[in-house]
Formats: C-alpha cells, sequence, structure tokens
C-alpha cells in the first residue's frame, strides 16, 4: 500500500505542474481540468495515508495489549541506611565514644549493628544453597554476586558486606522457589521475636546493637532449622 500512495502523490504533483505549464500558455480549459485532477489524486493520496496510520496505531495497540507486563520483585528488606543512626548511637554508648571519633574500621562494625536484623536469615539462605542472583542482574553482575555469595558461604566474608553492596536490599527473587515461600514467612512472622529474645538473652543487647559474629550466627541459626522443619513437614515437603 505504501508503494501505491507514492504512486499516487508523483501522478498528483505532475498533474499540478502540468496544470502550471497550461497557465504559463494561457490554456484555461486545460488549467482547470489539471487542477481538478490533480486535487483528485491529492485527496486519494490524503485518504491512503489516514488508512496507514489508522492501521499502524491499530498495530501498535495490539502490541501493547499483547506484551506481557514487566514484572518487579518484592524488596524483602529493604533498610536503605536507616538504621544506622540507631546502631551508630547504640555503639558509640557501649564503647564511649562520639560519632566524629570513629574509625573507618569502626564505622563498618556500625554497619554490622545496623544490618544485625537480617543478617542471620541472610546468611543462612546462602549458606543452604538457596541464594540466587536476581532476575534484573545481567550475566557479568550475576557472575559478581555469585562469586560474592560463595565467599559468604566459606566464610570469607560476613552477609553485611552483601547488605552494604546492596544499599541495604535484599528482594524476594533473590531465594530460590523452593524455600522463598518459607523466608518470606518466617521473616515476616516469627523471625523478629525469635532474634530478639535471642539478642537479650545471649548477647545482652537490643536489635541494632551487636555486630556479626559466626559463633553467634550458629548458635542462632538453630531457630531458622527448626522453622524450615516445621513448614516442611506443614507442607508435605522433602529438603
Amino acid at each position: 500500500m505504501i508503494l501505491a500512495v507514492v504512486l499516487i502523490q508523483i501522478l498528483a504533483l505532475g498533474h499540478f505542474f502540468l496544470a502550471v505549464a497550461a497557465f504559463m500558455n494561457d490554456s484555461m480549459s486545460f488549467l482547470i481540468v489539471l487542477s481538478i485532477i490533480g486535487l483528485f489524486w491529492e485527496w486519494l493520496f490524503i485518504h491512503y495515508v489516514r488508512v496507514i496510520r489508522k492501521q499502524k496505531s491499530g498495530q501498535d495497540g495490539a502490541e501493547l495489549q499483547t506484551a506481557a507486563p514487566k514484572v518487579f520483585a518484592e524488596n524483602l528488606y529493604d533498610d536503605h541506611g536507616l538504621n544506622y543512626s540507631g546502631a551508630c548511637e547504640q555503639y558509640c554508648r557501649q564503647h564511649g565514644k562520639t560519632e566524629k571519633d570513629l574509625t573507618k574500621e569502626e564505622k563498618n562494625i556500625v554497619w554490622q549493628y545496623a544490618y544485625d536484623d537480617f543478617t542471620y536469615l541472610l546468611m543462612w539462605i546462602i549458606e543452604h544453597g538457596f541464594y540466587q542472583p536476581g532476575e534484573e542482574l545481567d550475566e557479568e553482575d550475576a557472575k559478581e554476586v555469585r562469586a560474592l555469595a560463595a565467599k559468604i558461604k566459606r566464610r570469607e566474608v560476613n552477609p553485611t558486606v552483601f547488605l552494604s553492596d546492596n544499599d541495604g536490599v535484599f528482594q524476594e527473587d533473590e531465594i530460590k522457589k523452593k524455600a522463598r515461600a518459607f523466608v518470606i514467612g518466617y521473616f515476616n512472622g516469627p523471625y523478629m521475636d525469635d532474634l530478639r529474645t535471642f539478642a537479650k538473652k545471649v548477647l545482652q543487647s537490643d536489635i541494632h546493637g551487636f555486630p556479626f559474629r559466626w559463633e553467634d550466627y550458629d548458635a542462632f541459626k538453630v531457630h531458622i532449622d527448626e522453622a524450615y522443619a516445621e513448614y516442611l513437614n506443614k507442607n508435605g515437603s522433602k529438603t
């Protein structure tokens, strides 16, 4: 249809040029006839252009309707540094310091305080092989985050580093499907109560008032293992 429209426009312009020639030769009858024919071809050209535009608009609309909407993963844990100030206050109170006196190493410890409401659960996810890179990551970034998770699993670095590298955010799609429902339900359910009780009885501390230590994680992960075993038992699942 596009080729036909082009030919029609050429015909219209041709008749208008002939009409101009007729006008220059004082041939009024030919001028009128050629102008009418040229106007007809021009009208036909405009008509088909509108038809093409309408068809294109309909195709675009159909593509928008059939295209699958992009699904964004929900954040399971979303801190963005909001807990840093309170954690810093607790650290300074414990060690008799002010924030301006803190060294870089001490500030890194404060970040462990700030993320202590999630690092035990994050370590459990990684340790049990339930971690996977988020779907929005490209291949290179996914490779890097897998390497970091592997270091954490080998206990070469603690899970606070993972959260620091990701602005304190952990998304639901970073948990493999076989454990995702459990982790989400546990984190939004009894996890914080279990953690508060553990912090009070074992660490003599409040939330955001203790650093990450492997021995503390090993003592607490028993609670997560028990909750997961109960979840599997209720849902008739197997590890």
